[in-house]
């Protein structure tokens, strides 16, 4: 179970799968700030961003000493993916406690202090008998229980106080207090016998955290008024969210062009106790301000995005320009103390970026939010051209001195993962669709755009898998993919049916994706020059092209006839017909037309989608019950629907890598056609599987549900678990030849309750889904063992 010091690319599914639960967790920060803007309110989301990051390092640290996906510890991190989804979900109440349930300062407290006291008692027992281990190791628990007890005193102590003392600053003095003591912890245990046992799955961790702080803030430039809020898309709405994503963007640029693999090499070049050291300062020091920059940099969005909506109910004062502004300073100040603690660079792009925001920040505050907002986009966007111009050589000598040391080992590259932030956005908004429209033929729409998404996101990683070099061709056409994605997501809720003082959904959601062809169609030209040897071009040509006349089509009809064709049968069939061209001719060409060039590649690139698809249930489960005081049933549906999709999750995760491997064992054309069939088609239906899933588990759980969604939903939940089981066993019938009838079986006693238990109170019905869920897993690994130690045959 001990950690592997030499091991590279080892970063578990089980550590991505818990990291869904910070998602959340950093959009339930940006809107607590958001709902409470003043100083003392943007204090407590500071407060509650350092008690995330403090829930998140001792589980880095956890990961970087044992394997987090053997033995005991899937079980255990289970459990840590629990509590901080109860975190997520009590943040609201963090310092406001609403009537009628659980008192939620002591909720959240709770969660937190059960993540932290796992942790420790893991580490405690696996570092044991380290040099110093022992000492440090009870050090570390008399300050974690001093700071504990000082945190229960922050939620316990203030409604006692007499009405003369301001028992909100008591409480936020605690509070601070407490998560003072406990960074001792981590200073105390540098210090001591801990160490970095491997480098590289610290680095990659953090780079991982910075993405996810990213995602955030892209969900923010669509969800300013609440995920799956229907809200009219303006031309200033849009105009926001494309700058919104340039900036970020910039930031992805200054973080992982140069600086991830800078600080990383430090690291290993480090050892011992120096190691510890710079772990601690360069990663989980310096790295908080970087998240709670980009978190801040969120909350200006949402300010800036809730004033281009007409209809807005949330006044905002002018320092949110200051936020926003404020925010991207802070997070290129902490990449510039990362640099100079790490390697003692200081210069180039990033520090003249402070120098730029620092003299801007007296003049934006005369000046409208968006404009405001394109003054950012040319400040972060000179920083990336001096970066490319004047410090052009020490810019290029600093990639020299890396690329040598430089680890190709097939892995995803943190381009395609930014990528994939876009489309979790675009996920959730597929659900809302749903839910504005809970009929079945809300749900075939939604369906639908699941289909459209999937195939740009598809296409796309054909692509990545073939061009591995990340020039500035790729990454601009990257950036243009996303801006398109991200205005498909904005304008999915209104795809079918526009709303009032708003642009046409349909029209812009057919114009992006045309144009997330047409910039696909241009790379892959250049891929077929260089590629004598690739066949099928005309047919990739004449499906595309019939495919943009049919949405050409649909959006002729829009403008000329738009209030006799909303929610026609007619049209929904029109967008069926469209794919049905792309799907067919691309399974058609596919064998011919398409080549993997890195299995591994592959293979995670499909398994980060399905995780993104539980990404997306896991936030309609919080954004569910996210108006609802926290109450006892509250946290039983929270923590079981946390287990439930984690046992779907089991089945598909246990398994990827023997899949790998076995697609790796396929030949020339055989593996084509493998990895067409059991990814990019029998994928699809996993993906449908998860969204009907998260779909369900939103209206059941629902306070403001009416009969009719809370039993489509019931249906959805059960089905959509049936429909993720049987298309995994296609994935693994098409890799393996095998079958598995414990997921058969599953599949069909799903199917069959569906009816049988609609009856049932919701909780009780997920709760049942859940236990079957469990009893399933233990029984496939009782009987035919942990997948990932056997490889079934094929015949």
């Amino acid at each position: 179970m001990a950690r592997n010091p030499g091991a590279i690319g080892d970063v578990s599914w089980v550590e991505l799968f818990v990291d869904l639960l910070f998602v959340f967790a950093f959009l339930a920060v940006t809107t607590l700030m958001a709902e409470h803007f003043s100083v003392l309110g943007l204090v407590q989301g500071v407060l509650v961003i350092l008690l995330i990051w403090h829930c998140w390092t001792p589980c880095v640290w956890l990961g970087n000493v044992v394997h987090l996906d053997r033995g005991v510890m899937p079980p255990i991190m289970l459990g840590i993916a629990a509590a901080l989804l109860v975190i997520g979900v009590a943040i609201p109440e963090a310092f406001t406690d609403r009537q009628g349930g659980l008192p939620g300062p002591l909720v959240l407290i709770c969660g937190y202090l059960s993540i932290r006291a796992t942790a420790m008692v893991v580490l405690t027992f696996v570092r044991r008998r380290g040099e110093g281990g022992r000492r440090s190791a009870v050090t570390a628990w008399l300050i974690f229980i001093a700071g504990g007890l000082v945190l229960l005193a922050s939620a316990v102590v203030p409604p006692l106080l007499p009405a003369t003392v301001d028992a909100e600053l008591v409480q936020v003095a605690l509070f601070a207090c407490a998560l003072l003591i406990d960074s001792l912890i981590l200073v105390v245990a540098s210090k001591g016998g801990w160490r970095v046992v491997s480098p590289w799955h610290l680095a990659e961790r953090h780079a991982l955290i910075v993405l996810i702080a990213l995602g955030e803030t892209i969900i923010s430039i669509g969800a300013s008024e609440g995920l799956g809020v229907d809200r009219p898309v303006s031309t200033q709405l849009a105009v926001g969210a494309v700058l919104g994503i340039i900036v970020v963007f910039a930031l992805w640029w200054s973080y992982f062009d140069l600086a991830k693999v800078i600080i990383e090499r430090a690291l290993r070049a480090s050892s011992g106790r120096d190691r510890a050291r710079v772990g601690r300062d360069v990663y989980s020091g310096l790295h908080l301000p970087m998240i709670g920059g980009l978190i801040f940099f969120a909350l200006g969005l949402k300010y800036l995005n809730t004033h281009a909506t007409p209809r807005s109910n949330h006044p905002w004062p002018s320092a949110g320009v200051a936020v926003l502004y404020g925010g991207v300073l802070l997070y290129l100040g902490a990449l510039v103390a990362v640099e100079w603690r790490a390697v003692r660079l200081l210069g180039r792009g990033p520090l003249v970026g402070v120098a730029l925001l620092t003299a801007l920040l007296t003049v934006v505050g005369r000046i409208t939010e968006v404009q405001a907002l394109m003054v950012l986009v040319v400040a972060v966007c000179t920083m990336l051209v001096l970066d490319n111009t004047l410090f052009r050589r020490k810019h290029r000598q600093l990639h020299e001195s890396v690329e040598a040391e430089s680890l190709h080992v097939g892995t995803v590259d943190p381009r395609e993962l930014f990528v994939d932030l876009v489309f979790v956005y675009a996920f959730i908004e597929v659900t809302a669709v749903m839910n504005r429209f809970p009929t079945l033929l809300g749900l075939a729409q939604g369906m639908i755009l699941l289909a459209l998404l999937w195939w740009a996101w598809t296409s796309y990683t054909w692509l990545a898998n073939t061009v591995r070099h990340d020039s500035t061709v790729v990454r601009l056409s990257t950036a243009g993919i996303m801006t398109a994605v991200l205005l498909i997501g904005l304008a999915i809720p209104q795809a079918f049916v526009p709303l009032p003082d708003s642009l046409p959904g349909p029209l812009l959601v057919i114009g992006c994706y045309i144009g997330i062809q047409l910039m696909q169609a241009l790379i892959f030209r250049q891929i077929v020059r260089e590629n004598s040897d690739l066949r099928g071009t005309r047919t990739r040509f004449v499906a595309t092209t019939a495919t943009i006349v049919i949405l050409l089509v649909i959006a002729v009809i829009e403008v000329l006839a738009p209030d006799t064709v909303t929610r026609h049968p007619a049209m929904t069939l029109l967008w069926v017909a469209a794919l049905l061209v792309q799907y067919v001719a691309g399974y058609w060409a596919g064998g011919r037309l398409w080549r993997i060039r890195l299995v591994r590649h592959w293979a995670d690139r499909h398994a980060l989608v399905i995780l993104i698809a539980f990404g997306e249930a896991v936030l309609s489960v919080g954004v569910s019950i996210d108006d609802e005081p926290i109450s006892a049933p509250t946290l039983v549906v929270v923590v079981g629907s946390v287990v439930a999709l984690g046992t779907i999750w089991w089945s598909y995760f246990t398994g990827i890598d023997a899949a790998r491997i076995a697609l790796g064992a396929y030949e020339g054309d055989r593996r084509v056609r493998a990895a067409r069939d059991a990814y990019t088609y029998l994928h699809l239906p996993m993906v449908a599987g998860i969204v009907l899933v998260a779909y369900g588990l939103h209206q059941t759980l629902a306070a403001s549900q009416d009969r009719h969604g809370a039993l489509l939903g019931h249906y959805t939940l059960f089905l959509g678990v049936a429909l993720y089981l049987l298309g995994n066993q296609m994935f693994w019938l098409r890799i393996f030849r095998t079958v598995s009838r414990h997921r058969l079986i599953g599949a069909g006693v799903v199917t069959v309750l569906a009816p049988v238990t609609v009856t049932l109170p919701s909780v009780v019905s997920l709760l049942l889904l859940t236990v079957l869920g469990v009893v399933f897993a233990v029984v496939e690994v009782v009987q035919e063992g942990d997948p990932r130690t056997r490889r079934p045959a094929r015949t």
